[in-house]
């Protein structure tokens, strides 16, 4: 009996040890803050733009000079890994430099003595770069001045004097707003056609 008595009360006493090292094991777990991971931005970038991850705590507040690992995973499960640090608004920040395609980010934050680990997940699409085209003929020619009236341009007022003085000698003339040559001299319409004088 008393065999018994002194087996139950040792199993009794192994028993409280495992739970006071279990309490004491969690206990500091108990006492760190959960810590959030979110994205900010849009799901869809061009090649070279950047994205933003926040680190928080639970209630929002930006949690500031964190180690955040970042693993990139494109279609073919190949993979890449990176390390942010994040700055004083618990922003870390990293340039996306791939091909287009669909990617998809995973962040992950250890944690340290006051908060808990934490992860998100996020798909991004980075599209084709929009080529812009440029036409090399309109910005190598100047635009005209005036224009003769067979539509030829003219690119600047000495031009212009010249054509006329050579056409018509010294005549009085205006460039009209469709830029042709209107005659104000007496004895000549509009066109430059000698009409006489009336």
């Amino acid at each position: 009996m008393e065999k018994n008595n002194i087996i139950i009360i040792a199993l009794i006493v192994i028993i409280a040890a495992l739970l006071l090292t279990m309490v004491f094991t969690m206990m500091p777990n108990m006492q760190k803050q959960d810590s959030k991971l979110k994205f900010k931005g849009n799901d869809t970038l061009k090649k070279g733009d950047s994205i933003k991850i926040k680190l928080t705590d639970a209630n929002g507040k930006e949690i500031s000079g964190q180690s955040v690992n970042v693993t990139i995973t494109d279609k073919d499960k190949a993979s890449d890994y990176h390390s942010v640090e994040t700055d004083e608004n618990g922003v870390g920040t990293i340039k996306i430099d791939k091909d287009p395609g669909k990617y998809k980010i995973k962040v992950t934050y250890g944690g340290n003595d006051k908060y808990k680990a934490s992860n998100a997940t996020k798909t991004i699409t980075v599209e084709e770069e929009e080529v812009q085209e440029t036409s090399s003929s309109s910005s190598s020619t100047p635009s005209a001045y005036a224009y003769k009236s067979d539509g030829t341009p003219m690119y600047s007022q000495a031009e212009v004097d010249s054509y006329m003085h050579n056409k018509y000698g010294n005549v009085n003339y205006h460039i009209a707003e469709n830029g042709y040559m209107d005659m104000d001299q007496p004895g000549y319409d509009d066109a430059g056609h000698w009409v006489g004088y009336r």
